[in-house]
């Protein structure tokens, strides 16, 4: 395979620096080449569609959230594999604010060929009242009879969300064979350990330690219920 394309992703103010320090230890760690942009207020669908016009139609775009990343090198040369081939990759993901009851290829990892976008007719990544961001992808995608490739989640830390008729996925989601992570509501400070325990087990070469990751959830969920008084020293909302 010639070289990697490089991982996109954007964050606001409101994110934690340890959550974009993380990420660039993992995808140093795996060799993944990232470009973190700060694009503070800007929507989703917005700084996607500008990340678009910078391609080249040949280029494989990836785009990744900032609380999210590959759990190893071969999760991400097969998401490259797949767009290479021209299909539409995604981790499964599903607007339970939106109308409908597909899930789709969800832009917190998903890659695909500039040249779909433009076959579509590129089309406005923005949320509408009918999609989420990137959501129209899948739709079109269906429509023009193209691959679709969306990894399912296979556990969660803290289930939050039904996936459509398919599931549940919430804080600290895990999709495929262990292949990717996806922390969600990165913004609340309560979350941000655990995505750092399963990023130092991942730069550490470390098997996932789920058995930690839940005990970890446990004590914010002790925290949360606790008096007043001895909740200091944990920021924790309200699932």
């Amino acid at each position: 395979m010639t070289a990697l394309p490089p991982i996109h992703t954007m964050y606001w103010d409101n994110i934690p620096p340890g959550i974009l320090e993380k990420q660039r230890a993992v995808c140093e760690h795996l060799g993944l080449p990232l470009r973190q942009e700060r694009a503070h207020k800007q929507p989703h669908g917005q700084w996607m569609n500008s990340l678009l016009e910078q391609h080249a139609s040949n280029d494989i775009v990836v785009i990744c959230d900032i609380d999210a990343f590959p759990l190893k090198r071969t999760a991400y040369e097969q998401a490259i594999a797949h767009a290479e081939r021209g299909a539409l990759f995604g981790l499964a993901q599903f607007s339970n604010h939106k109308p409908g009851h597909d899930i789709y290829a969800g832009p917190m990892f998903m890659a695909f060929r500039k040249r779909m976008w433009e076959s579509f007719g590129r089309p406005d990544l923005q949320s509408s009242k009918l999609h989420d961001a990137a959501e129209v992808m899948t739709a079109l995608a269906r429509q023009h009879g193209v691959e679709l490739v969306m990894p399912m989640p296979t556990s969660t830390l803290i289930s939050k969300w039904a996936l459509g008729y398919e599931g549940v996925f919430g804080i600290g989601t895990f999709y495929g064979e262990r292949d990717f992570f996806h922390l969600f509501e990165s913004r609340k400070p309560a979350y941000e350990a655990l995505l750092a325990a399963v990023a130092d087990d991942v730069v550490q070469d470390k098997p996932l330690d789920f058995s930690r990751y839940l005990e970890m959830v446990q004590a914010l969920e002790a925290s949360e219920l606790a008096p007043a008084g001895r909740r200091a020293g944990w920021k924790f909302w309200k699932r």
